[in-house]
């Protein structure tokens, strides 16, 4: 049976044809729609952990069982996961494991760009690439049984391209009941000297013995079709390839890490000139090189050294037209959606003079509208402890701003660190009840799984247990109650937290709202609502507006102050 379904969905169906028992992650754009998908097969363990490090520990757990487990998460979100990665690969698995990790090339919804293949040779382990759903598949259930056959953990490595886009997948076989035995065995799977030095010993052969494999799995493909060039490539830059150079021999690399030197060697000989081409870092080009063999690619400038390829890319790059000048400038701003529950705090923090660490979240969206509301975005978690580093080095009350699915993910480490430090700091933890910038996910603080009821985690009771004092939650959209918090939150000593309280307005489902308009008579066209920074306000010529968008919250009626703007009718909306 043939059917058409995104990079994502596929690696789920093939989970779900191998056999997995549990699929475990944490959301993140482009992976998300991974996790999202194999929920619908209710003979697989389907559950959002609370970050990527749980969720593979978790995972390991039940490859330990002798059952096979799937992991997804984003590209940063296996910097999170590193640190169990890098000792899995010692201890091997029992029942096969998978990381499904989908890259952002062109970080079109990350903080940064990197290469996840990389983290496949520091830890030396296999690393298979797609390059379309039919590939993402198949490799899927190869993947579990790679794992299983050379005792290691594999990762599939997805870009955002291939987890996004649609193609057809033919569908065969039965799903399987995969189940090991379960053996104790400590030298193994107890990591402490000595065990660990044989372990890394037995490492080095387990993927040795990989690498001899990778010319017979079938994996990679060779298309002899010109000996005048040749083309070394994988995952969507294969798409890419054969629409801009259709005459060109190709060697497509299913697994790119270990790369076989031999199988390598045969292909370039057959060719006059021989091209690399590939999305982020030169991983590939480096290895070739290395064995000697001479290849041209980004270190030669002919190919982009970051962001995203495409077919139009590699023509003008082939006919010699490529400049590096601009491929980064992409210009993207979103805002904040009208009625979101943080536009009130971010409005009354962008008039203090406050050092406000910021997170990862759709708070960081204010910049675009408050460009000094917050002083630094680094990673997940990152705000509190930043903000508590700022504060100790000054000596001054700072504030910093967390999301509810941040605060469980990583934010509790930097408020315990914060308190043993003596910080004298504000966190605001923006509760809106869901993991709202992947899509609405639940997580520990909604007493939601991924198919029903969970217990639920009150961020109160995880603050009083770390012996916090002052903690206040307030609603999202009265400014006088946010702003007297604010201002007691920073009169008081040491750690403080408030706790905006608001529904993320897109997970409104069905709802009768008021909505608003402007008396151009009273109004006086004083700015106060345009400095809210409401997307629903605009000014339309002479005088202000409120558009269609809104959705009723009412801050815009807190800072008139001549009473021009009003409710104009009840009207019940759908999302």
């Amino acid at each position: 049976m043939k059917t058409l379904l995104t990079g994502n969905e596929a690696v789920a169906l093939g989970a779900y044809k191998a056999g997995v028992f549990a699929a475990t992650g944490y959301p993140g754009t482009p992976a998300t729609e991974i996790i999202e998908s194999i929920a619908c097969y209710s003979e697989v363990y389907t559950e959002w952990s609370v970050n990527e490090k749980t969720a593979l520990e978790f995972a390991s757990g039940i490859s330990l069982s002798g059952r096979r487990a799937l992991v997804a998460m984003k590209h940063v979100g296996l910097n999170v996961a590193s640190d169990p990665l890098m000792s899995l690969a010692y201890t091997g698995v029992n029942g096969g494991l998978v990381i499904a990790v989908s890259d952002d090339p062109g970080m079109r919804s990350s903080q940064n760009e990197q290469d996840s293949r990389l983290f496949g040779r520091m830890a030396n382990i296999p690393v298979l690439e797609p390059s379309d759903s039919e590939e993402a598949y198949i490799f899927t259930k190869r993947a579990f049984e790679i794992s299983e056959n050379f005792d290691l953990p594999v990762i599939l490595r997805l870009t955002r391209s291939i987890s996004h886009t649609s193609t057809i997948v033919n569908i065969e076989g039965n799903r399987k009941d995969c189940c090991r035995e379960y053996r104790i065995d400590v030298e193994k799977n107890v990591l402490l000297p000595p065990f660990t030095s044989r372990q890394r010993l037995s490492l080095q052969k387990r993927i040795e013995r990989f690498r001899e494999f990778t010319p017979l799995s079938g994996l990679n493909t060779v298309e002899i079709l010109s000996n005048s060039i040749g083309i070394i490539t994988s995952g969507i830059a294969y798409q890419y390839v054969k629409d801009a150079v259709p005459e060109a021999s190709v060697l497509k690399l299913g697994i790119v890490y270990p790369l076989n030197a031999q199988e390598i060697k045969a292909f370039s000989v057959q060719v006059k000139k021989l091209f690399i081409i590939e999305e982020s870092e030169p991983f590939v080009e480096n290895a070739v090189r290395s064995m000697g063999i001479k290849a041209k690619g980004k270190a030669d400038r002919i190919f982009p050294v970051s962001g995203e390829l495409n077919t139009s890319i590699l023509r003008e790059a082939f006919r010699g037209n490529y400049s590096i000048s601009g491929e980064l400038c992409r210009d993207n701003h979103s805002a904040l959606c009208p009625g979101c529950p943080y536009l009130g705090v971010f409005y009354l923090l962008s008039s203090r003079k406050l050092f406000t660490g910021g997170d990862i979240g759709c708070y960081t969206l204010s910049v675009h509208t408050f460009p000094h509301v917050l002083d630094t975005t680094l990673c997940m978690g990152s705000g509190i402890s930043q903000a508590a580093g700022y504060s100790v080095s000054t000596g001054e009350k700072v504030a910093a701003v967390i999301g509810d699915s941040t605060f469980f993910h990583s934010g509790i480490p930097g408020i315990l660190n914060a308190i043993y430090h003596n910080a004298n700091l504000l966190v605001i933890v923006l509760d809106n009840h869901a993991t709202s910038m992947t899509g609405g996910q639940p997580h520990i603080g909604t007493g939601k799984g991924i198919r029903g009821k969970k217990k639920k985690v009150m961020i109160e009771d995880v603050l009083s247990g770390c012996g916090i004092k002052y903690i206040r939650r307030t609603g999202a959209y009265d400014l006088k109650e946010i702003d007297k918090a604010i201002n007691e939150g920073l009169s008081a000593k040491g750690i403080s937290v408030i706790i905006i309280d608001g529904e993320c307005i897109l997970k409104k489902k069905k709802k009768k709202i008021g909505l608003f308009s402007i008396d151009k008579k009273k109004c006086l066209l004083c700015g106060a609502c345009l400095a809210l920074g409401c997307e629903a306000i605009v000014k339309n010529g002479d005088s202000y507006l409120i558009k269609n968008s809104c959705n009723g919250c009412g801050l815009c009626i807190q800072v008139c102050e001549n009473n021009a703007i009003k409710k104009a009718y009840i009207n019940t909306i759908r999302r």
